[in-house]
């Protein structure tokens, strides 16, 4: 480490420093690390009013939280929210080290992890967010808070019972100040998971601070940013000691920043096998899907023009493609017009609509077609000028069968030309 470090946690629900004591951020610095938080996912945030490039203010907002003496050659540590997809992640990395050439970013569960003083790369974390909640441990899963507190709080204790498989575990419950209802419901988890025989810390924001403070040294070590791996799926779990490399976020679909299990030794996810692909190219888009998958244009019948491409062992699973020019759109925007286009359709055709949800560890809108004999879950990207929408279709209950095709098309799908 060089000279003075800086520690900022980015998220969730604010952005804020870890080291240094408290200090008071004037009214100016407090918007634009609003601003920098709401607009990450955008290339453009407003500030009083005017566009201000996302790159620009998250510059800004890490430069405010900086500490160092900008005489001096110094560190910046930046921890975020262990589930972040990796263009967030990416983001923050840029704008750091264009303020230091020491730059580090941790996920937050490798720091939550060092409160567990006997063996901590053991220690199963669970983050609270203002959508999700999310568990780490060897992989990470991913539970949304759409229900009911108590609901989710058994969900995320009956899955970390199946990862313990019969053991004492060690969790470590994050409780963020920012989040709003992450105390209670924290503390709901906690008790389940208490009376399940497993030990519980809960980390609010002054032992977080603690924390990073006393993990500086470790933190240092060697500068290496963190990456994304492959989202896990809940609906999957098996009993095993650890969590498996196969688990994924019941209902959620997220790109996940797997912890890591030393300093900078960051485990990835192995991709999950799948069939020979191939690349379509349609208009301005294209994406992988799989080669024995017949494609055809369907331009009749319910929903736009689209390119289909369908199982041949299940007419019922497919994917569906279509695209619009969006000149100078953000996906906020595409996010109040599909809003808009949806209140106009009867009730329960489309349902489950998330202006900022993520597929395959991509920003986008989601939501359900529910049809009688299938539904579809469709995510819609926004890439340049080019609105992407692919619609993965399966059996009601069935959405194994067009997950692994799904994942891959929307991960690969981008303008061209």
């Amino acid at each position: 480490m060089n000279g003075h470090c800086t520690i900022i946690a980015t998220g969730p629900g604010t952005i804020r420093r870890l080291c240094c004591g408290p200090r008071m951020i004037a009214d100016d610095k407090s918007e634009i690390l609003r601003s920098a938080l709401d607009a990450i996912d955008d290339q453009v945030g407003l500030v009083d009013g005017r566009p201000v490039a996302v790159e620009s203010l998250w510059r800004t907002a890490l430069r405010s939280l900086n500490c160092g003496n900008p005489s001096t050659q110094s560190t910046i540590q930046v921890v975020h929210p262990s589930w972040w997809p990796s263009s967030r992640v990416d983001l923050i990395a840029t704008a750091a080290q264009a303020l230091s050439d020491d730059v580090q970013v941790r996920p937050r569960s490798w720091l939550l992890r060092q409160a567990s003083s006997a063996e901590p790369e053991a220690a199963v974390v669970v983050e609270i967010a203002e959508q999700l909640v999310a568990i780490a441990g060897d992989g990470l899963v991913a539970v949304p808070r759409g229900g009911e507190p108590d609901s989710v709080a058994e969900e995320i204790a009956r899955l970390i019972a199946e990862i313990a498989d019969g053991t004492t575990t060690t969790v470590v419950v994050d409780v963020p100040r920012a989040v709003a209802g992450a105390q209670a419901l924290a503390a709901l988890i906690a008790g389940r998971l208490r009376r399940g025989g497993q030990r519980v810390m809960e980390i609010d924001n002054a032992r977080l601070s603690r924390l990073a403070v006393s993990a500086q040294t470790i933190l240092s070590t060697q500068g290496e940013v963190s990456r994304p791996t492959s989202v896990l799926d809940a609906g999957h779990v098996r009993s095993r000691p650890r969590m498996l490399g196969g688990l994924a976020a019941a209902a959620v679909v997220l790109a996940a920043t797997a912890p890591a299990m030393a300093a900078v030794s960051h485990r990835r996810v192995p991709p999950v096998s799948t069939p020979s692909t191939t690349v379509l190219v349609e208009g301005r888009v294209a994406l992988t899907v799989p080669a024995d998958w017949p494609t055809q244009r369907v331009v009749t019948g319910p929903g736009s023009a689209r390119v289909q491409v369908t199982s041949p062992s299940d007419r019922e699973v497919a994917l569906h493609i279509t695209q619009s020019p969006i000149p100078d759109e953000t996906l906020s925007a595409t996010a109040d017009r599909l809003r808009r286009a949806i209140d106009t359709e009867p009730a329960g055709v489309f349902v489950d609509f998330n202006p900022s949800g993520a597929t395959g560890g991509r920003p986008a809108v989601t939501y359900r077609e529910v049809r009688a004999s299938h539904h579809v879950r469709w995510t819609v990207l926004v890439d340049g000028v080019v609105r992407i929408s692919i619609g993965c279709q399966s059996r009601p209950g069935r959405e194994d069968a067009v997950r692994d095709a799904c994942e891959q098309a929307v991960q690969s799908a981008r303008a061209i030309g």
